[in-house]
């Protein structure tokens, strides 16, 4: 297991930029007028999307406010599934988020905690499409398990959406 987060980071170290950063609607920013741009925005995961359609399920009880994501102009992506922080490649084209592998702590957190970070990490990997609308982001994989997020003020509180 050591082996194998070793050579995730040594992937995500020796890996190019893969995303391609800005804040116009090609380039991973959102659409104009949306308000928060996707990349170079802190993220606050504010639910889980599942089934097809998407349709909204609540965190765990006990793991609100705890998981975040930050998209870098630099190709990157990292932040906390909840418990455990993690780091990888984001490749951003459209309304595309291509996640590579993500290199993670190995730490143990308890049940709800756990549950989401199981949640998060089943649905952050591979292709994922992404919207962004005023405050709000949603990231959802085919089947539609996904994320929502809600931008964060300079404060650290989710902006209202």
């Amino acid at each position: 297991m050591t082996l194998s987060l070793l050579a995730l980071l040594a992937l995500t170290a020796c890996g190019g930029r893969t995303g391609s950063g800005g804040t116009g609607a090609d380039d991973g920013g959102g659409s104009p007028g949306t308000g928060a741009p996707l990349t170079g925005t802190v993220w606050k995961v504010t639910g889980l999307l599942s089934g097809e359609p998407p349709r909204a399920r609540a965190l765990p009880t006990g793991s609100e406010g705890r998981a975040d994501l930050t998209f870098g102009e630099d190709g990157t992506v990292h932040g906390s599934l909840g418990c455990n922080t993690f780091r990888g490649e984001a490749t951003i084209a459209g309304t595309t988020v291509t996640l590579g592998p993500l290199a993670t702590t190995r730490k143990l957190c308890p049940g709800p905690r756990t549950e989401l970070e199981r949640a998060l990490t089943a649905v952050l990997r591979g292709e994922l499409s992404y919207a962004v609308e005023d405050r709000g982001l949603s990231l959802t994989a085919r089947g539609g398990a996904g994320v929502r997020a809600t931008a964060v003020d300079g404060d650290g509180t989710p902006a209202p959406e």
